[in-house]
């Protein structure tokens, strides 16, 4: 991970950033990879795969790559946030639900050159999921599916395809037996 100098790599949106040890965890445990999605319409925007660091000052986090739901506006714009005189930016926006999610910085002053051409994405404007965090598991009380059940199971549904079979000819001559009273009557 690329980390600017005098940078903090915590992450605001989780509690610690890729590769930075959380609360409880001990440093070299294997970090999960996490999922950023819009916080308009849930999409997919980016992961932890493409991660460079995160900004603490913009209150942006920076991707080497995002996903196709992320449309880039070509229209370069001037940034006016103070410090980053001389700064041409791209808006980012959510294919979804045309949410802005940040930017691209395409031309910068040389202090803010690490920043160039990252996807800068709004801390704000998106929510996260770590992969393997779910909790709930599925019960099951049933023995699974063996050689022996499966024979057992398929008697029994031959068996009941049988009876299936004969209620609907009793059925074929109920139903005929009512169409002939009708006809006569």
């Amino acid at each position: 991970m690329a980390a600017h100098p005098g940078e903090d790599s915590s992450l605001p949106l989780t509690e610690a950033s890729p590769g930075s040890p959380g609360p409880g965890e001990e440093a070299g445990s294997e970090e999960l990879p996490m999922v950023f999605l819009c916080a308009g319409c849930k999409r997919p925007v980016g992961d932890t795969l493409g991660w460079e660091f995160n900004d603490e000052d913009t209150n942006c986090i920076l991707l080497k790559n995002v996903t196709l739901n992320v449309s880039v506006d070509k229209e370069q714009k001037l940034s006016s946030r103070a410090g980053e005189y001389g700064c041409m930016l791209e808006t980012l926006f959510c294919t979804g639900c045309n949410m802005t999610l940040g930017s691209i910085y395409r031309c910068t002053p040389r202090h803010l050159d690490y920043k160039r051409d990252l996807f800068c994405l709004n801390v704000d404007a998106l929510e996260s999921y770590t992969l393997g965090s779910s909790e709930q598991k599925a019960e099951i009380d049933e023995e699974p599916l063996t050689l022996e059940s499966r024979a057992s199971l398929e008697e029994s549904l031959g068996r009941a395809e049988t009876i299936l079979k004969a209620l609907e000819q009793r059925l074929s001559v109920v139903e005929s037996s009512f169409a002939s009273l009708h006809n006569i009557g």
